[in-house]
């Protein structure tokens, strides 16, 4: 038995072994990476996308990823990636370090972050990069859990300049669900970080009647540095968590302001159209830098103050040089975007019944290997090349009746709607995610279930672009003066709230004064196929003289059909993948 020198569990892994993270395997009295020098993406992106929010303001740089980690947390967002890495392994594709270098160079970027995964599983693979982009002057980052070793940090310390370390909570259950045993690993990690000069920001996890913890864990690092940046990120209905988990924007804005009051910047993360994403003086109260929303877990900056000098005296914490202007990912590349790629695909796999190990292998290497996962997101902008999809994944995991006959399903369902809604008057519908200002991209799927289902979707009057949309002023919005009011499934707010925040912001139209706004079940307008049945409650919502089906029956039908579960006893998920979090018992 060898021991694994990397992370805190130390795993004892026998010759050809593994351990826990099932990454290294022992070579007699070596430890090793199974994968070396292989990579799962490799594109540019923007800095705040992974997110650093003080660290070389909109700068460019490349963003690396493998596959695995040494915890296992409940939620995770990179579920996807880290679950099974001897399937997984299949879809990695091979590149020196140099070439890592290389392309960074070609693509002009000012650095490289390891991002999407856990590096301290591929670490010698990241420090072989690392100290090549050292050499050509680069920084080096990355996003991390932050427990890893002393010798991984001791390794770490020389190349890396800055570090997103995502805290799990103080709860021993629940860090033991993580698989955390010890979790002063991580707060000795992020002080032995801060006093070597790295760039620290950290990320909470905002779990609903768990912020007593995150406000003690905040100050704990306040008392480490208050230059850090602490990150809130709502926790989301993902994996096996329950909307219960779920907190409301309005709810971790409260929890931003009760931070504030010994914090100096807190940012609220995943949260479309919250002001609370801004840089703020903490002396005078002028807003320093305007951010929306860009990805699942990232931001972008709309104004920048390039020094950070507030005109009041104060100076922002910032670490390195600002880039003049901004880089813009394409498709689903960049943060953590392409796990929801992944997941889009798993999804369809879930409705043709297939069991996860059985295809996993030939799906990563379709959409990895091949690097199809840049053109998905265009793929499934539209309905009829999101049918192609499921007819390439049907074909590819041997299930090709099973995806006619899902075809089929969804084909009939979409032609009772659009049969139903034929010479009808088309209401104007805003299609929002979060707050109701921030506006999803007109040429984004929902729109097209707008369009399918009787509606005109205002959204293709606003021509600039986000991932996925971007904020209105107080007069864009009013000028669409949309009839209706749908709200995102995926990050969703409560009907209750959209109206409140309207009648709250002066923002009122007729979908507000006649109470016309409608919160898509999650997964039910994008990226599971069960959007179909989000276009025939959107066609309902419309034009319910015509479309007088039961909405609770025909969802019955479809989840039994292809889920093999009652509707009725869901826990609804953010998950493309699964249809239910748990079962209600």
């Amino acid at each position: 038995m060898t021991n694994c020198p990397y992370c805190p569990h130390h795993c004892d892994i026998a010759h050809g072994g593994t351990g826990i993270c099932g990454m290294y395997t022992a070579v007699y009295d070596d430890i090793i990476e199974r994968f070396p020098d292989y990579w799962l993406m490799v594109t540019p992106v923007s800095v705040e996308t992974i997110p650093f929010v003080h660290a070389y303001p909109q700068a460019k740089a490349l963003q690396i990823s493998t596959i695995g980690c040494n915890l296992k947390c409940p939620g995770c967002v990179s579920e996807v990636l880290v679950r099974k890495p001897d399937d997984m392994g299949t879809g990695l594709r091979y590149q020196s370090a140099k070439a890592i270098i290389d392309e960074a160079e070609k693509h002009d970027c000012r650095g490289v972050i390891f991002c999407l995964n856990e590096p301290t599983v591929s670490l010698p693979s990241f420090l072989r990069v690392a100290h090549l982009a050292k050499e050509k002057g680069m920084f080096v980052g990355c996003s991390s859990n932050g427990y890893f070793s002393e010798h991984s940090l001791n390794l770490l310390l020389p190349v890396v300049d800055m570090i997103n370390i995502g805290l799990k909570g103080r709860d021993v259950k629940n860090l033991r669900a993580c698989g955390i045993i010890n979790d002063q690993v991580v707060i000795q990690n992020i002080k032995k970080l801060v006093q070597a000069g790295v760039h620290v920001e950290i990320a909470l996890m905002h779990a609903k009647g768990q912020e007593n913890e995150v406000i003690s864990q905040a100050k704990e690092i306040v008392s480490i540095s208050g230059r850090i940046p602490i990150q809130i990120m709502r926790c989301m209905a993902f994996g096996d968590l329950g909307q219960e988990y779920e907190p409301s924007i309005p709810e971790s804005e409260l929890l931003c302001d009760q931070m504030r009051e010994f914090a100096s910047h807190v940012y609220l993360l995943n949260s479309p159209g919250t002001a609370y994403i801004n840089t703020v003086c903490p002396d005078c109260g002028d807003v320093l830098s305007n951010r929306e929303m860009y990805g699942p877990m990232g931001c972008r900056p709309v104004t920048y103050l390039d020094t950070g000098l507030c005109s009041c005296g104060y100076q922002v914490p910032l670490s390195g040089i600002a880039s003049p202007s901004r880089y813009e990912e394409e498709g689903m590349d960049g943060g953590y975007r392409p796990t929801r790629a992944l997941e889009f695909i798993q999804g369809i796999v879930t409705c043709l019944g297939v069991d996860d190990p059985l295809c996993a292998p030939r799906l990563w290497k379709l959409y990895l290997a091949h690097g199809k996962i840049s053109s998905i997101h265009e793929r499934i902008q539209k309905i009829s090349s999101y049918y192609d999809i499921i007819s390439e994944v049907a074909e590819t995991v041997n299930k090709k009746d099973a995806g006619e006959e899902l075809l089929s399903v969804m084909e009939e369902m979409k032609n009772r709607v659009s049969d139903a809604v034929k010479e009808t008057s088309h209401p104007r519908v805003l299609y929002t995610m979060g707050y109701p200002i921030f506006s999803l991209n007109g040429g984004r799927f929902e729109n097209q279930l707008v369009d399918v289902a009787g509606g005109n979707p205002v959204n293709r009057m606003i021509k600039r672009t986000g991932k996925p949309g971007v904020n209105l002023s107080h007069e864009e919005f009013l000028s669409l003066n949309p009839d209706w009011i749908c709200i995102s499934g995926l990050f969703s707010l409560p009907k209750e709230e959209c109206i409140t925040y309207c009648k709250t912001h002066d923002l009122m139209v007729p979908a507000i004064t006649e109470n016309k706004v409608i919160e898509l079940p999650p997964s039910w307008d994008f990226g599971s196929p069960r959007w179909i049945l989000g276009l025939m409650l959107l066609a309902q919502s419309f034009h319910p003289e015509k479309c007088t089906w039961n909405m609770d029956e025909v969802a019955d039908q479809f989840y039994q059909r292809f889920y093999h579960i009652s509707y009725r006893s869901v826990q609804p998920t953010r998950s493309f993948i699964k249809a239910t979090a748990k079962i209600s018992g």
